[in-house]
């Protein structure tokens, strides 16, 4: 085993540093590391706190990745992704087992995240999984489980670059009139209202009456996904919609089952409608989308957009700016020299809107044309 005279030496592959603290004792101390730059680095970093009267920090019991995994979930277990990251340290002990977590460097997670993407995961699924890795990590030098320096290097590990997310709607009426039409009597206001609102399978399927403002014509959210409250306003096809929902005074979901109990999941129902429907590649969430799309291509601001879906960012929103031709053609028209169009009219530039029906009897059983899209900004 050769020693250096500048305190550092081998075990192994990695260099550990040999030093006087504070007090005059002389420590031995793993660099965690197989770069002699490195270890040089924590070695200087060692001696500047001695020359500052800073005494190691004790010794810290070496903790299992099943026993972090345990006090983190249990920490985490209000929240709503839970089960998620169950799932990602499911993935995490069929990979490594139970190693002491302090052994979890740069290195064996770009190990891990290469055996991962070998088993064809993508990269945005990698990217949740190492969120969730880095946090329980942090957690535990919260809780004195773990030395900061430990966390601190695997900050080096950067994000894979992860693709445009799919942007799949309903491209006009004759689609939503299709799959309205394969839907079961049950799952057609369930669908419609998506279609209107923009609400996600959650939300929807967890709104309960008491949100429901009919005097005032707003749905009122509590919980949400980014866990703000959000208003969405009623046009008049909502309006139909929830005025003839309400048959159990004793039911407090407004979409629910014959024995009074909240739809748990409407996928494989929603799926056979799409079927029949003839759409395909077409999943629930791109209800979601054909609301955004299809108030951005009528000239509703992609601003008011964002707060009706509740983006917490616009950048969510700028996914749809494309859907708007009109709005684009009209904003470079303020560079014409012969264009009447001032800089400040450009900034309140609004398209004409037609009434030409949406939805004409998306119902079963309705007579009404009343089905349209809310047109209006606000």
């Amino acid at each position: 085993m050769a020693r250096s005279t500048r305190g550092l030496y081998k075990r192994g592959r990695v260099w550990w540093m040999t030093y006087f603290d504070a007090l005059g004792k002389q420590r031995f101390e793993s660099c965690r590391t197989s770069n002699q730059k490195e270890a040089g680095g924590r070695l200087t970093e060692r001696r500047r706190e001695v020359m500052e009267g800073i005494l190691p920090a004790p010794a810290i019991k070496p903790l299992g990745l099943e026993e972090l995994a345990t006090r983190y979930l249990a920490f985490v277990e209000h929240q709503r992704g839970v089960a998620t990251k169950k799932y990602h340290f499911a993935h995490f002990k069929r990979v490594w087992g139970n190693p002491p977590i302090h052994s979890l460097t740069v290195e064996v997670l770009d190990q891990y995240r290469a055996q991962r993407l070998s088993e064809q995961v993508g990269p945005a699924t990698i990217n949740r999984e190492m969120a969730t890795l880095k946090h329980a990590l942090s957690k535990a030098v919260e809780w004195k489980l773990l030395r900061k320096m430990s966390r601190e290097e695997l900050t080096a590990i950067k994000k894979y670059q992860e693709p445009d997310g799919r942007l799949r709607y309903l491209s006009g009426e004759s689609e939503a009139e299709r799959l309205l039409q394969s839907c079961e009597g049950w799952l057609k206001p369930i669908v419609l209202t998506a279609i209107h609102t923009g609400m996600r399978k959650g939300e929807l399927l967890g709104l309960t009456w008491d949100c429901v403002d009919m005097t005032h014509g707003f749905i009122r959210l509590k919980q949400t996904k980014n866990g703000k409250a959000r208003a969405l306003p009623l046009n008049e096809t909502l309006w139909g919609v929830f005025s003839g929902l309400r048959t159990r005074a004793d039911v407090p979901w407004v979409f629910h089952d014959p024995a009074g109990h909240r739809w748990e999941d409407v996928r494989h129902p929603f799926d056979r409608a799409c079927e029949a429907a003839g759409l395909t590649d077409f999943h629930f969430h791109d209800l979601r989308h054909t609301f955004a799309s299809w108030l951005i291509m009528r000239g509703v601001p992609l601003a008011t957009v964002s707060n009706l879906l509740g983006h917490t960012s616009p950048t969510m929103t700028l996914r749809y700016a494309h859907l708007s031709p009109k709005h684009l053609t009209s904003a470079v028209r303020v560079l014409d020299p012969d264009s009447e169009r001032s800089h400040d009219s450009y900034m309140t530039i609004r398209h004409e809107t037609t009434q030409e029906p949406v939805l004409n009897g998306a119902m079963a059983g309705s007579d009404e044309t009343v089905n349209r899209i809310d047109r209006s900004e606000d």
